[in-house]
């Protein structure tokens, strides 16, 4: 009896845990169904229409997909790169030309047509009034711009009514600190005429950034030597003019226009501030003026049976010229060092995109077209120094180097769609480009590069609905990177105090990449949750690569290893130049998992907020052409966390959040040091509220690397195989806090 009376209690408890599941499930849907997005036909496409956003009261397109779940990741991500293109360069190693790959952001099913477009800038020059809808598509999808594996997001614009909107923003920005940054102000006003729709802007940038470093140093026998004080400061200053133009024809043919023009400076000074056995006193002063200009633009008609034409081009042009003045006061007899280093750089990229697309057969449709693309790059760099104040300056290392990159590529892509919930698509792309390089350095001809390339870069894309909330999407694809031309110059190294060569004879980097991910959607705009597996071959993967002559002790060519090999002879290593630049290596690797998820928190009563998390786990492996021991690539992280969290309290017209980022330690490495980097964690908060008459107040603070970070740079004598350390310095590194007061608003 006892026995039974137990179980009926279990039951009974079993039954209400049930019973609070099943409530706890009901109210998360009774919380969501206010939220939910539409579902069309295709379970690939989710719509979010502008009723779903009139509760946020959003003032521009950016104020929108920052509250669909999922995009603000994408948005972080877009950003990061831009980041890193400013950091490397407009023609830094990324995919080459347009072609139709990747995550995009579309405008009426197109693609913005520009390079050095600021995603964020963008969207927040573009009005909320002007957008339709906003479409999520994931996977594979007949009829767009672009082939992707991952998700692409599709802004249909209202069209047809005339309207007019001024978009205007103020911001201020306080470093801790520090408070003299002046404010900056954005005006943008877009509208339509009939078929016509325009947007022109104006802004006025200025930021900063201060950073401090304080190191350690020490001897071969780990003795402290002294120590160093470094002061950082830098300031931006830039004007920014774009305009957008499109028109609707009648029969459906649109042509869109845009422009871009930013000329911009940074300044920058560095204060060092060294003691111990050698005092030394270092001020650097760098300034750095850019002027950068873009034209693109796209048009789209009907060919009749011939089917669907759409061409884009694309015009750029940057121009950078870099002084720094260094001056070494190296003890009290008042001796000096002073360099003087000028880098003259102007490169421009000019492309063509032509396409016809058609229905071929039932379900199928083909797109056959052309790209051309012409970059030149013409970078000169000179150092100059002497020991004495009323010495003139002597050049001691000069390089210049012209470059013209002519590429050519013909493409066929093919749709099917087997099934009503299987998709395939595949891409057959074959590229001929012809590289010319002139490289003259300190009036000693060189040889002139002329190199032809040609590959062939297949893609197969694969979608599969398995239910409406289900989706497995599949990838196989051959990329073709784009050279980073500042690696065929010489330059100076600032942060290693020493010289970095240049290589003309580097070669595109390639690589076969194969993916899988899994996709689940909860209901009613739930969130999803996201796993992907993939795997990436590198062929001539673009790496340190060792250039030294090694010789034996009769002058004689020997081959690394035999060098190696000999017994340790200082005479010997003395009479070697030990040299490093960017080249090629044969093979490299990288495998990993990427996880994301992004939850709407109706079920814990908060319907109007939002978590993202996603976490990446990259191995990129290689051999290192110094040690000849496998390991990881320079500055890349294995493991990679992201996180951002949103809460909009409509009834009170206010939201906040944060979002961040952490990434564990990298290396860097080249001939003769080793320098592991602790990146620490970004982290930004905001809080925003619509003050009176449709005017938004933000606050926002960030943080890089929570304002440090640590690394040990090692100094190795000669070569790092001797494992010999010469000199090692602990430095720790803040960053100011960026503290942002802005107010937007539209009339």
């Amino acid at each position: 009896m006892r026995f039974s009376s137990h179980c009926r209690e279990i039951s009974k408890s079993k039954m209400k845990i049930k019973s609070s599941l099943l409530a706890i499930l009901l109210s998360t849907s009774s919380f969501n169904s206010a939220w939910a997005a539409e579902e069309v036909g295709d379970a690939a496409i989710v719509t979010y229409d502008k009723n779903y956003f009139e509760k946020f009261a959003p003032v521009t397109l950016l104020d929108m997909l920052q509250r669909i779940p999922g995009v603000p990741e994408i948005l972080a991500m877009n950003r990061e790169q831009n980041q890193q293109r400013n950091r490397q360069g407009a023609q830094s190693q990324g995919e080459r030309g347009f072609g139709s790959g990747g995550d995009q952001i579309l405008i009426n099913g197109k693609r913005l047509a520009g390079k050095t477009n600021n995603i964020d800038d963008t969207l927040s020059r573009v009005s909320a009034s002007q957008v339709l809808k906003v479409d999520l598509i994931r996977g594979a999808t007949e009829g767009l711009d672009v082939q992707s594996q991952g998700l692409v997001i599709n802004v249909t614009m209202n069209e047809g009514a005339s309207t007019s909107t001024t978009f205007w923003k103020v911001t201020g920005r306080y470093y801790n600190g520090h408070n003299d940054v002046p404010p900056e102000l954005l005006v943008s006003h877009s509208g339509s005429a009939g078929n016509l729709q325009y947007m022109l802007s104006g802004e006025l940038k200025s930021t900063r950034g201060f950073m401090d470093r304080d190191e350690l140093h020490y001897d071969a026998a780990d003795v402290n030597t002294g120590e160093k004080a470094i002061e950082n400061k830098i300031k931006d200053k830039a004007t920014s003019l774009n305009a957008n133009l499109s028109y609707g024809f009648e029969g459906g043919s649109e042509l869109r226009l845009n422009g871009l023009f930013e000329p911009s400076t940074r300044t920058r000074n560095e204060i060092q501030i060294e003691t111990g056995s050698e005092p030394l006193h270092t001020v650097w002063d760098t300034l750095q003026e850019y002027d950068k200009w873009e034209v693109g633009g796209d048009y789209g008609t009907s060919l009749g049976a011939l089917g669907q034409f759409k061409a884009l081009f694309v015009i750029n042009r940057n121009k950078e010229v870099k002084t720094v003045d260094r001056q070494r006061d190296l003890d009290t007899d008042n001796e000096f060092q002073y360099a003087s280093e000028i880098t003259d750089l102007n490169k421009s990229e000019k492309i063509l995109r032509a396409s016809t697309t058609k229905s071929i057969f039932r379900n199928q449709s083909l797109e056959v077209g052309a790209e051309v693309a012409i970059n030149t790059f013409d970078k000169i760099f000179s150092d100059n120094r002497r020991s004495v104040a009323a010495d003139p300056l002597l050049l001691t290392t000069s390089d210049e180097v012209e470059i013209t990159e002519n590429r050519y590529e013909v493409f066929a892509n093919h749709t099917y769609n087997i099934a009503s919930n299987i998709v395939l698509q595949s891409s057959l792309i074959t590229e001929f480009s012809k590289i010319v390089a002139d490289n003259i350095s300190s009036g000693v001809p060189q040889p002139q590069r002329n190199t032809s390339f040609t590959y062939l870069k297949p893609r197969l894309n694969l979608r599969y609905d398995a239910s409406a909330t289900d989706q497995v999407r599949m990838t196989a694809e051959k990329k073709v990177s784009q050279l980073d031309f500042n690696n065929f110059v010489t330059s100076f190294d600032q942060r290693t105090d020493q010289f970095v060569f240049g290589n003309t004879n580097i070669r595109p980097e390639q690589v076969w990449e194969f993916s899988a991910a899994y996709e689940h959607r909860f209901a009613n705009d739930g969130g999803s949750v996201e796993a992907e597996i993939f795997y990436r071959r590198y062929k001539d993967h673009i790496t340190k690569v060792d250039f030294t002559e090694y010789q034996d002790a009769f002058g004689n060519p020997i081959g690394v290893e035999e060098f190696f090999a000999l017994d340790p002879d200082m005479a010997l290593r003395d009479m070697i130049n030990f040299t490093s630049k960017s080249g090629n290596i044969d093979k490299a690797t990288a495998k990993g998992v990427k996880l994301k998820s992004n939850l709407r928190l109706g079920f814990l009563g908060l319907s109007e907020a939002v978590i993202g998390l996603s976490y990446v786990y990259e191995k990129r492996r290689a051999i290192d052409q110094f040690t000849f021991e496998r390991a990881n690539f320079n500055r890349v992280s294995d493991h990679t966390f992201n996180f951002n969290f949103r809460h909009d309290v409509t009834d009170y017209e206010f939201s906040y959040g944060l979002e961040g980022r952490v990434k564990n330690s990298f290396d860097n490495r080249d001939k003769n040091y080793t320098w592991p980097w602790n990146q620490g964690m970004y982290l930004k908060v905001f809080a925003e509220k619509f003050i009176f008459n449709g005017i938004k107040l933000r606050l926002e603070a960030q943080q890089y690397e929570m304002g440090t970070g640590d690394s040990t740079l090692t100094f190795y004598y000669d070569q790092r195989r001797f494992n010999e350390v010469r000199e090692r310095s602990e430095k720790h590194h803040t960053r100011a806090q960026e503290i942002m007061i802005s107010l937007q608003g539209t009339f």
